[in-house]
This record gives C-alpha cells, sequence and structure tokens, in this order.
C-alpha cells in the first residue's frame, strides 16, 4: 500500500510539474489579406475556413491581424468562437480595414485598450500621416493573462506601404508610444511593416529596445521558408524576405520557437502573407523554483 501510494504521489507531482511547467503564449501575426473581388481562386470565400482552423489548430492564444475589412472581422468572430476581439477601423468605428487584436477570451482579461493614428496627430480619427497612400493604425491591449497572473501589452499594427517617410515616422511615432503606453512593463509589437530587416525604419525599431523575434532563436528554434510576403506567387520569384514581424520588449516575456506557416495548397494560399507564429515563455521567478 505504500508503495503504491508513493507511485500516487509521484505522478501527481510530476503532473503537477508539467502543468506548471507549460507557462507558454502563443502569438502570431498574421496579415488575412482584405477580402478583394478580384483574388479568383484565392478570395476570401475560399480562404476563411482554411485560415481560421490555421488559428484554431496551432492554438494561438493571441493574434495581431492585418487588412481585415468589417465583413471579414464579423466572419472571423463567427469561426473563432472562443476569441474576442478589439480594435476599430482606420476610418473610424467600422469604417476602412482593421489592425484588430483576437484574444483567447477564457484565458485573458482585457485590463485597457486603445487604437491611434500613425501620423502627426495620432489622436485624430482617420488622419492620414506624412506621405502615406493610406490612414494607418495601432490597435493596443494590456492583457492580464489568467493562467500566470501577470499583466503585459500587445501591440498590432500596418505600416503604409508606399510612403518611405511615413514608414520611417511611423516607427519613431510606435517606439515612443509603447515607452509612453506601457512604461517597463512587457510588450509584444505584430504586424505587417512593409520593411525589410535591413531597413531604416527597422534599425529605428531595434534601436529603440524593441527586439527581433527571429533574431534571438538558433536554426532548430526556426521554422521558414524565408520570406512573409508570397503575393499569389507559386514559382516564389523575385525579391523574398521578412516584412511581417513579431517583436518584444523586456524581458519577462522571450520567445523560444519562430514559425513562418508557409501555408499554400497548389495555387491556393492562405493569405498573401504568411502568418507568422511564435512561441513565448513567461520567465519563471526565483519564488516559483
Amino acid at each position: 500500500m505504500k508503495k503504491i501510494l508513493s507511485i500516487a504521489f509521484l505522478l501527481i507531482s510530476i503532473l503537477g510539474n508539467a502543468q506548471k511547467a507549460d507557462n507558454s503564449l502563443m502569438l502570431a501575426s498574421y496579415n488575412i489579406r482584405w477580402n478583394s473581388p478580384d483574388d479568383g481562386v484565392n478570395k476570401w470565400e475560399n480562404r476563411k475556413e482554411w485560415l481560421a482552423k490555421s488559428i484554431r489548430f496551432f492554438e494561438i492564444d493571441i493574434v495581431g491581424a492585418q487588412e481585415v475589412t468589417y465583413p471579414q472581422l464579423m466572419d472571423m468572430e463567427k469561426l473563432l468562437p472562443n476569441y474576442h476581439f478589439i480594435g476599430e477601423g482606420r476610418d473610424g468605428g467600422k469604417k476602412g480595414e482593421h489592425s484588430p487584436i483576437f484574444y483567447a477570451k477564457d484565458r485573458f482579461e482585457v485590463l485597457d485598450s486603445n487604437t491611434f493614428w500613425l501620423s502627426e496627430t495620432p489622436k485624430v480619427t482617420a488622419s492620414k500621416g506624412w506621405d502615406a497612400a493610406l490612414p494607418r493604425i495601432v490597435t493596443w491591449a494590456k492583457f492580464k493573462d489568467k493562467k500566470e497572473g501577470k499583466t503585459f501589452y500587445f501591440f498590432n499594427t500596418h505600416f503604409d506601404h508606399k510612403g518611405a517617410i511615413a514608414r520611417k515616422e511611423s516607427a519613431e511615432l510606435i517606439a515612443a508610444k509603447i515607452k509612453e503606453i506601457a512604461g517597463n512593463e512587457p510588450v509584444v509589437l505584430s504586424g505587417d511593416f512593409n520593411i525589410a530587416p535591413d531597413s531604416a525604419p527597422y534599425r529605428t525599431l531595434i534601436k529603440r529596445q524593441l527586439e527581433d523575434s527571429f533574431l534571438n532563436l538558433d536554426k532548430e528554434q526556426i521554422y521558414t521558408p524565408g520570406y512573409t510576403f508570397n503575393s499569389w506567387d507559386i514559382t516564389a520569384s523575385g525579391d523574398r524576405y521578412r516584412i511581417d514581424y513579431i517583436f518584444y520588449k523586456g524581458e519577462d516575456l522571450f520567445p523560444v520557437k519562430y514559425h513562418v506557416l508557409d501555408g499554400q495548397r497548389g495555387e491556393r494560399f492562405i493569405s498573401d502573407h504568411f502568418p507568422v507564429i511564435v512561441k513565448f515563455e513567461w520567465k519563471v521567478s526565483s519564488k516559483e523554483n
């Protein structure tokens, strides 16, 4: 009997420690491609269930999405019943593309959230900055991880595709806003930045103490085709590099795996961008050991 009890206590201890050790967060940046009627076989109606299933299958905890029109937002809400979202359109309210944050509603509590515009007047709805072709936004939230009892900030954005000055100034603005809003708390920044890793806006973000999750891992922790924008091109021709990123700031939350999901099935793609999925872990304090 004593031997049986000892084995039982050992199993309980192992299971308890396994649960305790699972302090990870699965985070993603996902440009879903707006619902253009000109996308042929890759039109939204052909992709939406595949796209939503990928989020469910990989058990993503938080998704920073881009290019989401309001009808797409409603589709995703329906297809992702275990998630809530926050965010508004770049033209205000339900108008224009959104950069929403979808989060697992059972795991997170939203303590605060808002949207600001990437312009000289970030509080002005639908304001267009510098040489940008379109209004651009940042949606952010302060989350409490109910599982771990810890808080962090998640920012999500989509930089302009044409304005070089706008991208440079947007990097400066978002870095300043992160410092202003989040202070010294952990931060994750996701987005389609429309910039290469050797660009000036990228260097600005790094200089402002944001870290690229891709760079702080070894090759065994990375699974990627080497680029994120596929442009519906089955031959993967032309220049190929990362333009979608997940940055982070602080020591309490750090990346352990990096994955670019190359969702392609013949001529069909999950989106014209491949999603970036990064597994993060909370730093275990000495009190928890």
